[in-house]
């Protein structure tokens, strides 16, 4: 399954969810509009930044080979070397 349609509104529910807590966060304090929509757009800005990059760390993660693979081929490489020097020593004998 792509990642764009996997993830298709997780990008926008964390935004929207950071937008809604900047606004009543506002209300409550009472600021300005002006200054609330700069907040507004700066938490939207700083969001879809690090949503993105969850989304791209997420994807990779899951796309990551399993540990129990990785030591399997370490163990048969290592097996490996084991074997050749059993080998050569007894060739040399």
């Amino acid at each position: 399954m792509d990642i764009k349609k996997k993830y298709k509104n997780a990008r926008a529910i964390i935004v929207l969810t950071a937008t809604l807590i900047a606004m009543l966060l506002n209300i409550k304090y009472e600021r300005d509009i002006i200054d609330s929509l700069i907040i507004l757009i700066i938490v939207l800005i700083v969001f879809y930044a690090i949503a993105s990059i969850a989304i791209k760390l997420i994807d990779k993660i899951r796309l990551m080979e399993p540990k129990t693979n990785i030591d399997n081929t370490k163990n048969k490489s290592s097996e490996d070397k084991k074997e050749e020097n059993k080998e050569e020593t007894e060739e040399a004998k």
